[in-house]
């Protein structure tokens, strides 16, 4: 029987499995001695428990800032104990399942392992001893995820973390970079791997909220290299991230308590403001159209208007719907402006007029006869001028005959007023 069975039961051994320890060759031999008697469910458990184990020297070996950059999104225990004197006593406060999932992410265990272990657990939940169930666990069983931990982790070395992305970016962490060492870094980030790159966005995402000096002013220079390269899902990490310091506060651990401010600065720059969730991006657009409004009414208040327009500019065209009527009775009345003209602040607003779709074309059509902030000064010559240069240019976004008829009503509208 032993010829047909894997390596891993049948001499588990540092010199057929480098990357194992002598606590790890006991489990697994004790799983052989239970597989032998014939309690499959007890072995598999050794096999569990020697795969974790395994998995926890690899998070280690990577680097734990990295685990717990990724283990912060995680459901369940995930508290490590850095001070622990082994690695039962550094684990304690982390679940298996927390382990298994961050180690997959990082890319320590590949998914046919991360699958062959979801299958443990889920063994260990419903066909163990402890569960009265007719889905025993079986020889074969055994054998085969047994084979498939033999081929997929087991098999495969320690991480290195001289040429992990943990190494790469220790200096970043703990050092001052002159303009040299931070040519090199960026250029490092820009030939990252893409699991890689979820790792590393996750990382400077950490320490741009923490705030800590060097870290900070580090990652403010590398983590836009990294921004272009990362994809969708990622960026909007970022901003899910600074709602959640929104809504939550307490969630906020920097020392400063000033990480909603910095991570917003940071999306500001690499014009990420659009991938806010809509309920926070509201309120920070209702926020610039209330400053943009302040400055409008404003006796001699152009130049703060340029300055109100500027930062909605900053932000970008990316206004909620359910801010779109605020946002845009603004943006309508900055660019008409008064009796005695208008400011240069409408040359900062151009983007949110060139960037409408049909849709909000016809939404902001309807502001200037429906909405009074929008059509207040629409009775002066100078605002009403503007207003019917802007609409023409809105109907020649359009082609639908029944909305340039739309347009078409709307213009006749103004000019009556």
């Amino acid at each position: 029987m032993s010829a047909s069975l894997p390596v891993l039961l049948v001499s588990p051994n540092v010199d057929s499995f480098p990357a194992i320890t002598s606590r790890e060759v006991d489990q697994l031999r004790q799983a052989r001695k239970l597989f032998d008697a014939g309690f499959y469910d007890h072995a598999l458990l050794d096999i569990w428990n020697a795969a974790v184990h395994n998995l926890r020297r690899r998070c280690e070996a990577y680097g734990m800032d990295l685990f717990e950059s990724v283990a912060k999104d995680e459901a369940g225990r995930k508290k490590y104990n850095k001070d622990g004197d082994s690695i039962s006593e550094r684990w304690a406060g982390v679940d298996d399942l927390v382990v298994i999932s961050c180690c997959t992410k990082l890319g320590l265990l590949n998914k046919k392992a991360g699958k062959a272990l979801e299958m443990i657990n889920w063994m260990r939940n419903h066909a163990s001893p402890a569960h009265d169930s007719e889905n025993k666990v079986e020889h074969g069983d055994v054998i085969a995820l047994s084979l498939l931990l033999q081929h997929n982790l087991f098999d495969s070395p320690l991480p290195d973390p001289g040429h992990s992305v943990s190494g790469l970016f220790d200096p970043i962490k703990t050092s001052k970079l002159d303009s040299d060492q931070m040519s090199i870094l960026q250029d490092q980030v820009a030939a990252l791997g893409v699991a890689d790159i979820k790792v590393a966005f996750g990382f400077l995402l950490d320490l741009l909220c923490k705030g800590q000096e060097p870290a900070l002013s580090n990652a403010a220079s590398i983590f836009p290299v990294l921004w272009k390269r990362s994809s969708e899902d990622l960026r909007k990490t970022a901003g899910l991230r600074y709602q959640t310091y929104k809504i939550s506060p307490q969630e906020d651990t920097s020392a400063d308590s000033s990480a909603a401010s910095r991570l917003l600065d940071f999306l500001v720059a690499v014009q990420g403001v659009r991938y806010i969730p809509d309920g926070s991006r509201a309120v920070l657009y209702r926020h610039a159209a209330k400053a943009l409004a302040k400055a409008k009414d404003a006796s001699y208040g152009w130049s703060q208007e340029v300055d109100a327009a500027k930062t909605l500019e900053q932000f970008g065209p990316y206004v909620p719907n359910n801010a779109f009527g605020e946002v845009y009775q603004e943006v309508i009345a900055t660019w008409c402006g008064n009796h005695w003209g208008r400011s240069s602040a409408h040359e900062h607003l151009t983007e949110y007029v060139e960037s409408l779709n049909t849709s909000q074309v016809r939404q902001l059509a309807e502001l200037f006869v429906s909405n009074d902030r929008a059509n207040a000064e629409l009775f002066q010559a100078k605002p009403k001028a503007f207003a019917v240069e802007l609409l023409l240019h809105l109907k020649s976004k359009l082609t639908i005959q029944a909305h340039l008829t739309e347009l078409d009503a709307v213009i006749a509208e103004v000019k009556s007023m």
